[in-house]
């Protein structure tokens, strides 16, 4: 379900969310929720902003101060100051992001690999909004809150506060596999460049492959 609705049908994207925080799983889940109180069929970034100001205490509340600004940022990315009642007519599994919101969503895999955690938290999603033009980030803006000082805002929140969940073997597992696709290729051309160079200096090197 979680990736279904990650995804809009990107496959890709919705390999990514096992990765999820539970604080993150949580902001989507309250941002579709979001959608479906104003009737929408789609969750735009207006949604992931307001998803992210729900759960006091998470990493992206404090990085942003999302709480204390919560009203000027719901109004100035165009959403009711407060949530609207939930339409009983809404079907809430047919609420699927749009494009804006996942593409919010692969900036935030890109602002974990950033800081080469395994796990995406709030505070990433967060960043995501801040990478390109949007309603959401123009909120955050007028905030004074940039993808700069949202960065370096992570960074000590990290050193404050320990990351709840811990690094398991399967991720071992896939920053072991990521970085060897990352070095496999300079490693592979170093080693066919020293074999040329030292067969041009005339020594003789035993063949790899006949």
């Amino acid at each position: 379900m979680l990736g279904e609705l990650v995804s809009g049908g990107n496959k890709t994207q919705a390999s990514y969310t096992e990765r999820y925080t539970e604080p993150t799983c949580l902001v989507l889940e309250f941002a579709r929720e979001e959608a479906q109180q104003r009737g929408a069929t789609e969750i735009t970034v207006g949604d992931l902003l307001a998803g992210l100001m729900v759960e006091e205490g998470s990493r992206a509340e404090r990085v942003g101060r999302l709480k204390s600004n919560a009203f000027y940022l719901r109004w100035l990315a165009g959403l009711p100051a407060l949530p609207a009642l939930a339409l009983e007519e809404a079907d809430l599994d047919s609420i699927r992001p749009d494009f804006e919101t996942r593409r919010a969503l692969a900036f935030a895999v890109l602002e974990a690999d950033r800081d080469r955690e395994y796990w995406i938290d709030s505070d990433h999603v967060l960043r995501g909004l801040l990478r390109f033009p949007n309603k959401a980030d123009f909120a955050l803006l007028k905030t004074e809150l940039s993808l700069d000082s949202a960065r370096m805002a992570s960074r000590k929140d990290r050193e404050q506060y320990l990351p709840e969940q811990n690094p398991s073997l399967k991720v071992i597992k896939y920053l072991t596999r990521k970085y060897f696709m990352l070095l496999a290729p300079t490693v592979l051309s170093l080693a066919c460049y020293l074999y040329i160079l030292f067969q041009e200096l005339g020594l003789v090197l035993t063949p790899v492959a006949r």
